[in-house]
């Protein structure tokens, strides 16, 4: 049986493969081929829970990383993201689902609730909006791991398995 966070290593990897930015379509994506399993799975047993898991555990590593590297450059999370909203990693603004998704869980416990409440909204309101979220987090989370490592504050290898265990550990919860 799978753990809960393997399919969120899965997509994370998948992100930061070189041939993620190569495709012409999603189909060609190995980060949407994560997503596309989860649903096709979700779609076999009548429910939603792999997608969820994978966008809430994509989202805690997003957040994860996004506070060690505010951590690391003595700034609070909230003035991290301002600053990685007006940097535009990788020549991407972050904003959007993400950027409300990131400061919803950066808030702590409250902000728990109101990102699960995000999350169904948007699913709810556009399915594939939701999906590219999750898709949009794995790419988010794949600069972080980028940045880490230019830094010199980790190797790429060390932040993947310190990731793997905060997610071990979240889904332990």
């Amino acid at each position: 049986m799978t753990s809960l966070h393997e399919p969120v290593m899965e997509l994370v990897r998948a992100s930061l493969d070189p041939s993620a930015e190569r495709a012409r379509t999603r189909q060609e994506s190995p980060v949407c081929q994560v997503v596309i399993r989860a649903a096709e799975s979700d779609l076999a047993s009548g429910g939603m829970e792999k997608v969820i898991q994978l966008a809430i555990g994509t989202g805690m590593a997003a957040a994860g990383l996004t506070a060690w590297l505010a951590q690391e450059r003595g700034l609070q999370t909230d003035e991290m993201v301002a600053k990685l909203e007006q940097a535009r990693p990788q020549g991407r603004s972050l904003q959007g689902p993400v950027l409300e998704m990131l400061k919803s869980l950066l808030t702590g416990p409250p902000g728990m609730q109101q990102t699960a409440e995000f999350m169904v909204t948007l699913f709810h309101h556009d399915e594939e909006a939701f999906y590219d979220l999750i898709v949009d987090l794995g790419s988010y989370t794949a600069v972080c791991i980028d940045m880490l490592n230019a830094l010199e504050i980790s190797s790429v290898e060390k932040i993947l398995e310190d990731l793997e265990d905060m997610l071990v550990t979240f889904f332990a919860k």
